[in-house]
């Protein structure tokens, strides 16, 4: 059915909901990271090497 993970994939994102560790597969890693480093380069850090990110959303 999917497409299975390389024997050598890692995780580079990772998502916590409420708290609960949330478990991506390779393709929904890589468009979450990609998506987001995209967004983050628009907002005038293009000059800025991405090594890591975090991000932290309160909606209460």
């Amino acid at each position: 059915m999917g497409k299975e993970a390389s024997p050598d994939f890692e995780n580079k994102v990772s998502l916590k909901i409420n708290d609960i560790d949330i478990e991506l597969n390779e393709f929904a890693d890589e468009i979450i990271k990609e998506t987001i480093f995209g967004m983050v380069r628009a907002i005038k850090t293009a000059n800025i090497e991405i090594r890591n990110l975090k991000i932290e959303i309160n909606n209460e």
